[in-house]
């Protein structure tokens, strides 16, 4: 026997359109206080982030949009085949929209291409932060719980989840991260590397008895330098 049709009040409610929206770069909105960065990654495998840092505690990051010119099938690494000019259209595109500045990138102090990436509207800026300073200061990060991926990454969530760091220093002091398969993560290091950093301020030394008889001869008591940690994990600029 077949059912007879819902009436009015039994039938179902229409569907929230907002629901239905995937997550995507194109419904994001940033406050105009936040500050970004982005990093680039040149050579055969090129790559990009960019990433957004509020002016508050507790100055996490959120990388916003990558632009790898691979992917991965498995574990190996292929080509998407795109142009340089292509490539860089994306980076550039996605940049304007979320800044009125023109896009500067930080990158390694030997990277390629720079004349033709400034042609093509990206502007490459040496970042002379050590590698070491680079990878402990991403870990940091990851530690600390600041570090935030948008739902519609894939590359770098997958290099950061195969990332590994040793368990102990090296005989340098240092815990240097493994360097495989990271090219979009390279470009995440360098914005961590560069965020905002506490600023050198000076206060007034205690009086002394120095200072006291230099005051009555009209000499000003010395003033020493002091310096503020990085409000971010600790680290000093």
């Amino acid at each position: 026997m077949a059912l007879p049709p819902p009436t009015r009040d039994e039938t179902l409610p229409e569907p929230d359109p907002l629901l239905a929206l995937t997550p995507s770069l194109d419904y994001l909105s940033l406050p105009s206080t936040w500050e970004l960065f982005c990093g680039c990654d040149t050579g055969t495998y090129m790559s990009a982030v960019i990433v957004a840092v509020p002016p508050d505690p507790p100055y996490a990051l959120y990388v916003l949009a990558e632009f790898p010119n691979y992917h991965y099938v498995g574990t190996e690494i292929e080509l998407l085949g795109l142009s340089m000019h292509e490539w860089a259209a994306g980076v550039t595109s996605v940049w304007s929209r979320l800044s009125p500045r023109s896009c500067a990138a930080w990158a390694d102090p030997n990277s390629q291409f720079k004349s033709e990436f400034a042609h093509l509207g990206i502007r490459l800026q040496p970042n002379k932060r050590g590698l070491d300073v680079r990878t402990e200061v991403l870990r940091e990060y990851r530690q600390a719980n600041r570090l935030w991926l948008a739902p519609w990454l894939s590359v770098l969530p997958y290099e950061l989840e195969r990332a590994r760091w040793p368990d102990q220093e090296s005989a340098a002091g240092n815990f240097r991260r493994v360097k495989t398969q990271d090219h979009t993560l390279d470009c995440l290091e360098h914005c961590a590397s560069r965020r905002p950093r506490g600023r050198q301020i000076r206060e007034e030394a205690p009086a002394t008895l120095l200072d006291k008889l230099l005051a009555k001869h009209g000499i000003k008591p010395g003033q020493r330098r002091a310096r503020r940690p990085d409000p971010h994990l600790g680290l000093y600029a």
